[in-house]
């Protein structure tokens, strides 16, 4: 809000008074200066989730178990350590109080439902209670588990794993969307796989919906191909944790897949017939110099 004083005699109090009148009488100024604010009436913690809001959530809730539960998942399937630090989770009670907030907070940002935002002593979620917030948390938990013990991760893996993790428990990873978008392009001849290519990109606001989908489908082809692809995967894991940089992962699938790309496309078509395409809004990611984000 901007103030415009009159300095003649005293016009500029009068102005102010009015103003100020004016604000407390109105509901709707007082309400927009309200959701411009983070949700702190409620905190839950849960394992190594802090959860603010608005609105009460039972900690019992089935989405809070199920995101602290995916921890362990993501840990044993990656074959990678938990950590304790927090990821707080700011969960809006809807999108105006959620868009409201981002507009003021982070104006750089682009307009999605949810974002991941890392610095140096924080990992933050934003999102807000909506039809989609199951697989808005989802996503952009895991990219707080992941980031809170991997440090570095590559823009493609890191969101291809936080695409394989956003899929609800029982659907072994199943992104139908992706599946639909990827065999459409397929059949058109217009994408072909390149693992190689997604190693190139290293800022996440380079990344396309494309890029999202063909990331996701190879996390997919590593975890579900038996127990050489998965330790490839957990190989690479371990060389981040350790060492903060890996080896080519494009180069180590293609020495244990001969005509690796082929094969991830033979089982893109059987992955058809297992899912329906699901029409949403897939996230797209902005790195900035003050940490690592993702929007979704």
């Amino acid at each position: 809000m901007r103030l415009f004083l009159f300095p003649i005699g005293g016009r500029w109090l009068l102005a102010i008074c009015c103003l100020l009148v004016y604000c407390g009488v109105n509901p709707g100024c007082a309400m927009h200066k309200g959701r411009n604010t983070l949700p702190t009436k409620q905190q839950l913690v849960v394992g190594q989730l802090v959860v603010h809001s608005d609105f009460h959530l039972p900690e019992n809730h089935r989405l809070i178990k199920e995101l602290t539960s995916r921890r362990d998942e993501i840990s044993g399937i990656l074959d990678i350590p938990t950590s304790d630090e927090s990821i707080h989770v700011f969960l809006f009670d809807d999108e105006a109080h959620f868009q409201g907030f981002m507009e003021r907070a982070h104006p750089e940002f682009p307009g999605r439902r949810a974002f991941f935002v890392k610095s140096d002593n924080s990992l933050n979620v934003y999102a807000y209670w909506g039809p989609r917030v199951g697989d808005d948390l989802r996503h952009e938990v895991t990219h707080g588990y992941l980031h809170s013990v991997v440090p570095n991760l590559p823009i493609w893996l890191d969101e291809g794993l936080a695409e394989y993790f956003e899929i609800k428990r029982g659907k072994q990873g199943l992104n139908g969307a992706h599946i639909y978008s990827l065999s459409n392009r397929l059949r058109r001849s217009d994408w072909q796989p390149d693992l190689a290519r997604l190693e190139t990109l290293r800022d996440a606001a380079e990344l396309d919906q494309l890029d999202y989908a063909e990331s996701w489908l190879w996390i997919h082809f590593l975890l579900s191909g038996g127990q050489e692809t998965q330790e490839l995967l957990q190989n690479q894991m371990d060389q981040l944790i350790r060492f903060g940089v890996a080896d080519s992962m494009a180069d180590a699938v293609a020495a244990l897949v001969p005509d690796c790309e082929a094969k991830l496309t033979t089982h893109l078509k059987q992955l058809e017939g297992k899912s329906n395409p699901r029409n949403v809004i897939r996230p797209v990611s902005v790195l900035g110099s003050g940490g690592d984000t993702d929007a979704k």
